[in-house]
């Protein structure tokens, strides 16, 4: 079985993220320097990288996790005469933006590779760090259709890159874990973490490679 990542693998925002939280702040009467955002969002997703497990929720709303990533992302126009109450709403509006598929891009061959491997007769998941809001995507994007089973880290409660994650994921697969191939874009989360779960692993490099080889290569693997 094939398992993929999402964000950086087979999509990504149709925007670039700071563009729209800038956007979104200038909405609710706030300035501020894309660029500025952007440094701003990669830091608070390099602190927020390990989760621990108390913090990863079951029930598939992820608010408060993703509502501190926008926090820390606009943090230095951070009470600048927005009230909480405004404050929050604003946080609420980017949290549903990105909960439709509009606020999303596949890369151009992501539909045609996951055809080719289905038509391979391989059975197709999804594995990613995300919520329920996924699904929607997916639906919205016209992929869902392509996946028999999508695990997400908001209703598993853990994350990549614990091994938990990884190992549930298996077990409620029925699968060993060398049966299971995951494609994803991150190194760690992708690679060198489910690998030491006993999972095969395909990293994607975007943009000096994509998916594109990856029904031969499977092809190839199949006939021996």
């Amino acid at each position: 079985m094939v398992l993929f990542d999402l964000v950086g693998t087979i999509l990504a925002p149709a925007v670039p993220v700071e563009a729209t939280y800038a956007a979104t702040a200038l909405r609710h009467g706030l300035r501020i320097d894309p660029k500025i955002v952007a440094t701003q969002f990669r830091q608070a997703l390099w602190r927020y990288r390990y989760r621990p497990q108390a913090t990863v929720p079951s029930d598939g709303d992820d608010r408060f996790y993703w509502g501190e990533i926008i926090r820390e992302s606009l943090a230095p126009v951070f009470g600048s005469g927005l009230g909480p109450e405004r404050w929050e709403a604003m946080v609420e509006e980017l949290y549903e933006q990105y909960g439709r598929g509009a606020a999303w891009r596949l890369y151009p061959e992501t539909r045609r590779v996951l055809a080719d491997l289905r038509d391979l007769g391989l059975r197709l998941g999804v594995l990613s760090n995300w919520d329920r809001r996924a699904r929607r995507v997916l639906a919205d994007l016209g992929l869902i259709e392509f996946f028999s089973a999508i695990f997400l880290s908001a209703e598993l409660g853990a994350a990549k890159p614990d091994p938990r994650l990884y190992r549930l994921v298996a077990e409620r697969l029925g699968y060993p874990p060398g049966a299971l191939l995951l494609v994803g874009d991150d190194p760690e989360n992708d690679g060198t973490a489910p690998r030491a779960c006993g999972y095969a692993i395909w990293v994607v490099r975007r943009p000096e490679g994509d998916l594109e080889r990856l029904p031969l290569r499977l092809a190839k693997a199949a006939h021996g």
